[in-house]
């Protein structure tokens, strides 16, 4: 998830670093162009999270919670988390958790 996932939003937040130019179409050039990379990610991330609710064998890791903010970013995408079923799942059981849901209060 560090190594493919995490990296494939980078263009998206941060197009600057990926050109030299600061004409805004190209800027936006750049982040279209990691759409295709975020969708496999997140189709990959669709496929592991298969019929559970969690990452890594139906059991509750850091992946999660990693996976959860990071499908979060795919809101600034054409193709954002609820058009993957499985992910739209874990992310509706993730949503639901107090943890999590004390989290991003906090974070408020």
């Amino acid at each position: 998830m560090t190594g493919d996932f995490h990296p494939a939003f980078w263009p998206v937040f941060s197009p600057h670093r990926y050109t030299i130019s600061k004409k805004s179409e190209e800027l936006k050039a750049v982040m279209e162009a990691a759409y295709g990379r975020i969708d496999i990610a997140m189709t990959h991330l669709d496929r592991l999270i298969g019929n559970s609710n969690h990452v890594y064998h139906e059991k509750r890791t850091i992946a999660d919670a990693y996976a959860y903010v990071m499908s979060l970013w795919s809101l600034k995408t054409p193709k954002p988390y609820d058009q993957y079923p499985n992910v739209a799942r874990f992310m509706k059981s993730m949503s639901e958790d107090s943890v999590v849901q004390a989290v991003i209060q906090k974070s408020r």
